[in-house]
């Protein structure tokens, strides 16, 4: 998508979302400062994950966050995406998550961002061959002094 492109998406999505952020007054630094946050909070997620901490999992979701997953309905609320995890632990015990964040966008108004990256998850890590790849792209809603996760979205590469 061009950057021309990526604006329109940002400009759809602040009318849409309504702009929640506190004054954040918002420079090349800032962006990257935020940014760089963001980066942060997704290594926090990663790690909470691979040792199966659904505290630090939800952590970093909204209170009324979105999980759309493929081939599932929308999972809708950081009770629901709780659920769901903790399901998805108990159900497939050895399972992995990777995932890479190849792009961070803050927009200019310092309330929103979005993060496109891909992932890898492996349902048993005693059979590597079984996996599932794919890209996600992630809406951060900056609310209460810190980012949120907002939305996400992710799609699998391979056919069904």
């Amino acid at each position: 998508m061009t950057a021309v492109g990526l604006a329109a998406v940002f400009d759809g999505l602040n009318l849409y979302l309504g702009n929640v952020a506190e004054g954040v007054p918002m420079n090349s630094t800032n962006h990257e400062q935020h940014a760089a946050r963001i980066l942060a909070l997704d290594e926090a997620w990663k790690a909470a994950a691979a040792r199966r901490d659904l505290d630090g999992m939800m952590a970093v979701y909204a209170p009324d966050a979105r999980e759309l997953l493929p081939d599932m309905p929308a999972i809708v609320g950081r009770d629901a995406i709780r659920t769901f995890y903790g399901g998805l632990i108990g159900k497939l015990p050895r399972f992995e998550h990777r995932f890479e964040t190849h792009e961070v966008i803050v927009a200019e108004s310092g309330d929103l961002a979005v993060v496109y990256g891909s992932y890898r998850f492996t349902a048993d890590a005693s059979h590597p061959n079984d996996v599932q790849i794919g890209k996600f792209i992630g809406v951060w809603r900056y609310r209460n002094g810190d980012w949120q996760l907002q939305m996400n979205i992710s799609n699998n590469d391979q056919p069904a």
